[in-house]
């Protein structure tokens, strides 16, 4: 060991030991990748999820170890006469250079593969293409040397010593990585943040060395640059790792969710379906039977065979989008105010101002609005009320108006109140869609007064006629 000390040197001897313990940390690395890429593969879930970077980092590292272990060799070797040694030194400068050439072209062909081909860009890969052909020139003037001297030499006493090719190579080299990051800065936003951090790390760390390496001759700082970038892109590669399993399954849950939420309303919209062709019929069959059993009862007979035509009615609305005549609504209507008289009894009065039903309205757009007359502005006073349900004529409309005597405000509660809210909104907007009319609701002391105002079509026929004429 002193032997060794003072043949290189102590700040070689130190190089040595820390590039020894950097190739236990590389080995270290490879086995930890290797065996979480074998755990990946048999995990249900991480199988499932593409690690980028994964082959190209074991590769990268491989080959740093071998990067590392020839410099290791050339530093013990270097000086020292034996007939081993002579050809351990040439055989582990040459493996340097040649491992040094390879991760050049696998750094570029990275860069061909995330940014030339996923951006599809053909000029730059054919460009990325000529970097490597160009690095290829340097490994013949690397196979060229051992009988030519021009990148290295070895003397007599088994020293190193650069030639005039190394600065060749080493000229090469920094241009490549130059033009790398130049390729990167200018694809930046396109680059997913992962890959454009690594191709940082692995682009300025090795510039900083080949730099430092010839700034100053008596040290090699390639190696201790690249064992630096070695263990940040490890550690950059785990965090990903996480990150991209973590997000997989968290939208591997969502789609679960989405799709047993999908399952759950397909079964539901089934049965609600089969409950829409099956219950009509069962209701009105059902009241049918009930109602012949009550001959002799006239007042409830009345009431389930307005019930009956009532149910009729919403059911037949339900299942039409097409307008109907206001009198198929106001029979509707007189079932469901049949069915509140026997419910309120005299407090209930309707009043009825209506000077034809032969026009158009959608299905269910007058009842509602009765309905909360009756529920909201007479059934909250004990005293009872008023409805008044007119139609009229008015400057080219149809006027269609519920009246009640209240403010429909009194003893109403908030989930009242809400369901009240939505029936008006439905009405307000399948008059507007299926009419082109408007539904307008005035409060005031005297009562509440929904108004409807359809387009009156017999005025657009008269209008019609009187051009036709004066034409």
């Amino acid at each position: 060991m002193s032997e060794l000390i003072e043949r290189v040197g102590v700040s070689v001897f130190v190089q040595i030991i820390l590039e020894g313990w950097n190739e236990l940390f590389l080995l270290l690395l490879i086995v930890v990748m290797q065996v979480g890429k074998y755990r990946d593969n048999s995990n249900e879930l991480v199988s499932k999820v593409k690690i980028p970077l994964t082959g190209e980092l074991v590769i990268f590292y491989s080959a740093i170890f071998v990067y590392n272990l020839a410099n290791i060799i050339t530093l013990i070797y270097g000086g020292h006469n034996s007939p081993s040694a002579y050809y351990v030194m040439r055989i582990g400068v040459f493996c340097y250079y040649l491992v040094g050439a390879f991760q050049t072209v696998f750094f570029l062909d990275v860069i061909k593969s995330y940014i030339a081909r996923k951006n599809g860009d053909k000029r730059l890969e054919r460009v990325i293409i000529g970097f490597q052909l160009i690095e290829v020139l340097n490994v013949l003037l690397l196979i060229a040397t051992p009988f030519t001297n021009a990148l290295y030499s070895i003397d007599a006493a088994n020293e190193y010593n650069r030639s005039w090719g190394y600065y060749v190579w080493q000229g090469i080299t920094i241009v490549t990585f130059l033009f790398i990051g130049v390729a990167a800065l200018l694809y930046r936003k396109q680059n997913d943040r992962f890959v454009k951090r690594i191709i940082a790390i692995a682009f300025l760390f090795p510039m900083a060395g080949f730099l430092m390496s010839i700034a100053y001759p008596g040290f090699n700082f390639n190696n201790i640059m690249v064992s630096i970038a070695e263990l940040l892109l490890f550690m950059l590669y785990e965090k990903n790792k996480t990150d991209v399993t973590l997000k997989y399954g968290y939208e591997l849950e969502k789609a679960k969710t989405e799709l047993a939420e999908s399952r759950l309303a397909v079964e539901e919209a089934k049965s609600q379906t089969l409950m829409a062709q099956i219950q009509p019929h069962f209701i009105n069959n059902s009241l049918m039977a009930i109602r012949a059993r009550c001959f002799d009862h006239p007042e409830i007979y009345d009431s389930i065979t307005d019930f009956s035509r009532y149910l009729r009615s919403n059911f037949e609305a339900l299942g039409d989008t097409r307008l109907i005549l206001f009198e198929q609504e106001m029979d509707n209507i007189e079932a469901y105010l049949s069915l509140e008289k026997a419910n309120f009894g005299d407090r209930l009065r309707v009043e009825y101002d209506i000077d034809f039903d032969d026009f158009l309205v959608p299905a269910l757009s007058v009842q509602p609005l009765v309905e909360n007359a009756v529920r909201h502005g007479v059934g909250t006073y004990d005293k009872g009320g008023t409805v008044t349900i007119s139609v009229h004529r008015d400057k080219g409309n149809i006027i269609v108006e519920v009246r009640d005597e209240g403010l429909g405000r009194k003893e109403i509660t908030e989930q009242q109140s809400k369901r009240r809210g939505i029936g008006v909104e439905n009405v307000r907007k399948r008059m507007k869609y299926m009419t082109d009319g408007r539904l307008d609701i005035f409060s005031s002391e005297q009562g509440t007064t929904a108004r409807l105002t359809i387009a009156d079509p017999q005025m657009k026929r008269e209008n019609s006629n009187n051009d036709n004429s004066i034409s």
